[in-house]
């Protein structure tokens, strides 16, 4: 793209930018905010005070924290088996611990170490705020229940001084009421009370509104678990946190220390429950064991008392040591097919292979002893996803799978293990039974001695090995810890977690303000009509001539000349203003002056701005004579006070001549002619050549005539006489007459070919001017005060407030 491509670019850019800027209208928006102020200040002002309110009568909601240390060991189990997928088992461990922590194992030795089956709360204020009394409340209550409709309903307690109460209550829609005394029972077929007062309770303090509940367990177990949270903070050094959040400070903090130490003791628990079953396996083995080492020693013991001697020869010594390693080898292919064997009828009717544990360094397979490692870990997982989820549950169903795909796995592997073993044990036993034909030809009593001393050696060997590991798991039992650290207790929140005062205010504030816009916005979308100057000569082609104000003084039924009433009122200046301007409309040289002011409907101050611009004209010495055509309504005749029996009308028709229907005002160089009696074809009278006649016979006499015309958005008589003016006139009012209506003028000045048409903006409202009031006989009637009358009611209000210092 070239440079001049970019700066292009850029230009339209900005081009667009000034268009969208220049399409608000800042000037309305301001002027929407001034006249919106009051509920630009109410809107902010009431959010704010919602904001109080509701943190005035919200209760505050506290939250109790500590952090836990995992102890996340790599090492080899109680029985010398390998770690399995040692990278993952941190994530998966602290995973399992939070979930015992959410389990209702956890819950439910909470609710039956801590006193929480009753709870007590004291009435606020109209009963809004009401406030927990967790470990101070002024009374406690002694129960059984015999209807499971007392749990969690509220008991009103009305204490009325040291010995009696009332207690009020609701069951099964049925209220009751009754006045009790502390200690004695109350008994009813629901339940058996007694209510007795605490060492906290003080009579000057303790008397008036309190009411406590019976919580069920499944009401507490919710409590706990809703107002619970436990998370990670630390993966990487295995750091998990205990929140639990309440109104009562206390209360949070002490369910947070109780969370922490039933975790302890499960842990424990569980713990010393696998080492348990580990030592019970055991002792049937070594039991078993010393029978058969037993029966050994005794065969050993009948064979030399009943030969007298156990001496052997050399070669006899030689096979005996042969013989003795490969019955060795081959007792060893036994055991570890027999625990194979085993191993794979429990798996096939899917036993528990716990009790095989201990055998299992015997195999010397690291594969199986890893995947019975696996699958102990998978079944001890879903033993203790089974107390907080149901079987039908994913987290359930997905280890019901890892153990059958594990079992699976196992069964495959040992089938795998055993043909490899029998094909060694039938090795083996061709090779003993070469060793046994060679060993036939020496005595058979050394024989039978040697085989009696190998199996009891064997089996001595093996007693030992379970003795060793029995007294291994009686020592870890004896030292089992707990596999967490306790980093930081529960601590004692002093700051509510919600609601947070800066939130709500910032919230209630920036409510307010969106409001506030849209209280702008909208007024801004609906507000249609003409407000002010720059708008004015923004919508239009026309030049405008000025800017006459608001007057408020009082509701006048008609027009009045305020410029000859009112000189120096804001009002006469601005028509003077007005009068200037229209010398620049015309020639130097023109003085004979036509000049019609029309509108687009009633009530927009047409006749008032055609009879003060006449009365300010006039008043510069120039003689004007003002015309009422609004022969439908005519008003000119009111602002004089004078009747309307004669006029245009009847001058256009001959009636009258034009010297019996001029009449004077009290401006000597303004003199009117009112509209006359309403004729029935006002148009027609118009387009009459007696109309033209009337204007030229007006030009000897008079410098400028100044003709009311109809509101040309009613009637087409106002388009007619503005095709004779050297000067239309066109009346808008501020903040009364339509955008639209601007888009008419500029219609009007292309189709009919207006080209000296001039606007002016009636009725302004200005901070620093004021404006008038006058009515319309089309329905319009609004202008009120004056300059003087304010001036004074500013003095008035100074002088009070002078008087109030």
């Amino acid at each position: 793209m070239k440079a001049e491509d970019l700066t292009n670019t850029g230009t339209d850019t900005n081009d667009e930018q000034e268009d969208l800027l220049a399409g608000i209208d800042f000037g309305k928006i301001w002027g929407i905010i001034q006249k919106s102020w009051f509920w630009l200040l109410l809107l902010p002002f009431l959010c704010l005070l919602g904001g109080y309110l509701f943190l005035r009568y919200t209760t505050p909601i506290y939250e109790s924290a500590s952090n836990l240390k995992l102890e996340i060991r790599q090492e080899a189990t109680d029985l010398g088996l390998p770690t399995l997928n040692p990278s993952g088992e941190s994530a998966t461990n602290i995973s399992g611990e939070i979930e015992l922590i959410r389990s209702s194992i956890i819950y439910d030795e909470v609710i039956k170490q801590m006193d929480l089956s009753v709870s007590y709360y004291a009435y606020g204020r109209s009963r809004i705020k009401n406030e927990e009394r967790y470990g101070g409340a002024p009374i406690k209550v002694t129960y059984e229940i015999n209807n499971p409709l007392v749990y969690n309903i509220p008991f009103d307690i009305t204490i009325l001084n040291k010995d009696s109460f009332t207690l009020s209550y609701t069951i099964g829609g049925v209220d009751y009421s009754s006045t009790y005394t502390f200690g004695a029972p109350i008994k009813t077929a629901a339940f058996s009370f007694i209510i007795n007062k605490t060492p906290s309770y003080q009579a000057e303090r303790d008397n008036g509104a309190y009411y406590f509940t019976i919580n069920s367990h499944d009401a507490l177990s919710n409590y706990i678990g809703s107002n619970l949270r436990v998370e990670v903070v630390n993966p990487s050094a295995n750091i998990i946190g205990v929140f639990f959040k309440d109104a009562s400070i206390r209360k949070a903090q002490d369910i947070v220390n109780k969370i922490d130490t039933v975790y302890l003791e499960k842990t424990k628990e569980l713990k010393n429950k696998a080492n348990k079953q580990k030592i019970e396996f055991l002792d049937k083995q070594i039991n078993s064991v010393e029978k058969e080492l037993e029966a050994y020693e005794s065969d050993l013991e009948k064979f030399v008392i009943s030969n007298k001697s156990s001496d052997i020869t050399k070669d006899l010594e030689r096979y005996s040591e042969k013989l003795d390693e490969l019955t060795k080898v081959k007792t060893e292919l036994l055991t570890q097919i027999s625990i194979l064997n085993s191993l794979d009828e429990s798996l096939t009717k899917k036993k528990d292979v716990s009790p095989i544990v201990s055998s299992l360094p015997l195999l010397s397979d690291t594969d199986i002893s890893a995947l019975i490692t696996e699958l102990n870990k998978i079944s001890q997982d879903k033993a203790m996803l089974s107390k907080s989820y149901r079987e039908t549950t994913y987290a359930i169903q997905s280890k019901d799978l890892q153990i059958s795909t594990t079992r699976n796995s196992l069964i495959s592997l040992i089938g795998q293990k055993k043909k490899v073993l029998n094909e060694r044990l039938s090795i083996l036993n061709n090779e003993i039974g070469t060793t046994e034909n060679s060993f036939a030809a020496l005595p058979s009593k050394s024989t039978d001695y040697n085989r009696i001393k190998r199996l009891r050696d064997l089996k001595e060997k093996y007693h030992l090995l379970m003795i060793d590991k029995k007294a291994e798991l009686g020592i870890a039992e004896a030292g089992t810890k707990e596999d967490f650290v306790i980093l930081s207790p529960a601590s004692l929140p002093f700051m509510p977690i919600s609601p947070n005062k800066w939130i709500v205010y910032a919230s209630c504030l920036f409510a307010g303000i969106i409001f506030n816009l849209i209280l702008i916005g909208t007024k801004y979308l609906l507000h249609d009509t003409i407000s002010s100057q720059k708008e004015l000569e923004h919508a239009t082609v026309a030049p405008v001539l000025g800017v006459i104000p608001i007057y408020m003084k009082e509701k006048l039924e008609n027009s009045r000349l305020l410029v000859y009433q009112n000189p120096k009122s804001s009002i006469s200046e601005a028509f003077r203003s007005v009068r200037t301007n229209l010398d620049f409309m015309f020639q130097m040289q023109q003085k004979k002056r036509i000049i019609t002011v029309t509108s687009t409907i009633s009530g927009e101050g047409k006749t008032f701005v055609s009879l003060n611009l006449a009365g300010v004209i006039a008043l510069s010495s120039a003689k004007v004579v003002l015309l009422d055509l609004d022969m439908r309504r005519p008003k000119v005749h009111l602002a004089f006070e004078e009747e309307n029996y004669n006029g245009v009308s009847t001058l256009l028709i001959g009636k009258h001549s034009l010297t019996e229907c001029i009449r004077k005002t009290p401006i000597e160089n303004l003199d009117f002619i009112a509209a006359g009696p309403t004729p029935p074809n006002p148009s027609e009278l118009i387009l009459r050549p007696e109309f033209d006649n009337l204007l030229k016979e007006l030009h000897q006499s008079y410098d400028v005539i100044v003709i009311d015309t109809p509101p040309i958005g009613l009637v087409t008589d106002g388009i007619l006489v503005m095709r004779k003016a050297d000067l239309p006139i066109y009346v808008l009012r501020a903040d009364y007459s339509k955008r639209v209506f601007v888009k008419n003028i500029n219609k009007l000045i292309k189709n009919n070919n207006f080209s000296k048409l001039a606007v002016v903006l009636n009725a302004f409202r200005n901070l620093n001017t004021y404006g008038y009031g006058y009515g319309y006989g089309y329905g319009y009637n609004e202008y009120y005060e004056n300059d003087d009358e304010v001036n004074k009611g500013l003095d008035k209000l100074k002088g009070l407030l002078v008087k109030n210092k």
